[in-house]
């Protein structure tokens, strides 16, 4: 009888406990396969769930607040980001090494870090007078448990307590700052598509002594407004000077200088807010409804692309349900797939942001959940399975662009690919 007795009271306990951590289960369930395409994302990152929002990763100590810190200095990364949920969790961070192509490099954790390669982050806190509810983490990178040893390319993944499943991924780098790197941008007017201009950018890098055999040991990468899953390998090099290596892009691998962005102020969940035409604070979350966004009437170019947007970080800022239309004035064909894609989603195509056709609005619109705050996005299209960002681009004329150059060293000795300088120029 006191077995039988006994028996319930633990049947009744693991109910009552899946009731309280069923939400928790369903918001950390497994993350689907990564999604392609996209401008950001890694080869092997892990695109965030719908309920973590607004991420951020950068250095505090450096005014362009990229996610580079410089080995054995002061410098640390902030990991922020937010959860739609009402209960409080928890989190392990993991970091891996990878070599300039992003895959894992095989060394041992021993070898690339100062102490043990995990770290929990819990407490989160929660947002105030506002739904959804949502838990705000911040942690520093890295922290008097753990030291880089050594430079590269990294990644830092973020994994459910509990379970061990990994939610998303995020890259970083960590560079020595070896050598003297000087870059250039030459405008080449009519050489992209449909007669648009590029930019053919145009290096030079000093290298130190350790360097050996630079045509071997050295490569070099460029990237185009942070968009790190679209790093261009350098194609062009010589080495007729010792000590020097002198390097560039050719002209039909060169960027194109006329990709443009529009901005979107959130900054105010309100109609005078000129961008919002309507505003619906009743519902949860709340709805805002944008202007129609008009064909060839989109680009601002003083938008700068922070890689994961400027959220609000005031524990009562809002999110919101945003719907964007995009009024295409009849100008492209009947069933055409028009997807959006900003710093709000990561820059990747998925279902979720796929624009559906309103024959009563006579525009394409989509929505989608983002916090008070300043973004830039995008409409693209997606042919052959890759992002056309041209084809809804507002016109040819040459935009103010961000370039980020990266110098690869092969170490001899260790085989991983060593960063020696990473330097941000800007083309106007």
């Amino acid at each position: 009888m006191k077995s039988n007795i006994l028996l319930s009271l633990i049947l009744l306990s693991v109910v009552l406990l899946s009731c309280v951590t069923e939400e928790a289960t369903t918001r950390r369930s497994s993350p689907s396969t990564p999604v392609a395409p996209s401008l950001l994302l890694v080869p092997g990152q892990i695109p965030a769930p719908q309920s973590i929002k607004s991420i951020q990763l950068y250095n505090r100590n450096n005014v362009s607040r990229l996610p580079i810190i410089k080995l054995n200095s002061n410098d640390r990364l902030t990991l922020e980001f937010d959860e739609l949920t009402s209960l409080s969790g928890q989190f392990r961070i993991q970091f891996t090494h990878h070599d300039k192509d992003w895959k894992q490099s095989q060394m041992p954790d021993a070898w690339l870090f100062d102490g043990f390669n995990e770290m929990t982050l819990n407490g989160g806190e929660k947002n105030q007078l506002s739904e959804p509810g949502y838990f705000h983490y911040e942690i520093t990178l890295p922290n008097n448990g753990l030291r880089f040893l050594v430079s590269g390319n990294y990644m830092v993944h973020i994994l459910d307590f509990q379970s061990g499943t990994e939610l998303f991924s995020l890259p970083f780098y960590v560079s020595e700052d070896e050598g003297e790197l000087t870059t250039e941008t030459e405008i080449v007017y009519n050489a992209g598509q449909d007669g648009s201009a590029i930019d053919q950018i145009f290096g030079k890098y000093e290298y130190p002594k350790f360097v050996e055999f630079p045509q071997f040991e050295l490569s070099y990468a460029f990237v185009q407004n942070r968009f790190w899953g679209k790093a261009r390998k350098v194609d062009q090099v010589s080495n007729v000077k010792t000590g020097l290596a002198e390097f560039h892009l050719s002209r039909d691998r060169s960027f194109p200088a006329n990709f443009d962005f529009a901005s979107l102020n959130l900054s105010s969940l309100s109609t005078q807010n000129p961008d919002i035409i309507a505003y619906e604070p009743g519902e949860i979350p709340p709805r805002v409804i944008l202007k129609d966004d008009f064909l060839n009437f989109l680009s601002n170019p003083n938008t700068t692309n922070l890689e994961y947007g400027s959220p609000n970080k005031g524990r009562s800022a809002k999110y919101a349900e945003v719907f964007f239309r995009f009024n295409d004035q009849g100008r492209l064909p009947s069933g055409s797939e028009i997807y959006l894609i900003g710093d709000f989603n990561q820059w990747s195509i998925s279902d979720r942001n796929l624009l559906k056709y309103n024959p009563s609005l006579g525009v394409y619109q989509t929505s989608a959940v983002i916090k008070e705050g300043v973004y830039s996005y995008k409409y693209v299209t997606l042919e052959y399975g890759e992002i056309n960002s041209f084809k809804l681009s507002d016109s040819l004329t040459k935009q103010a662009q961000e370039y980020t150059t990266f110098i690869y060293y092969r170490d001899p000795q260790y085989q991983y690919d060593r960063i020696l300088k990473i330097r941000v120029t800007n083309s106007r």
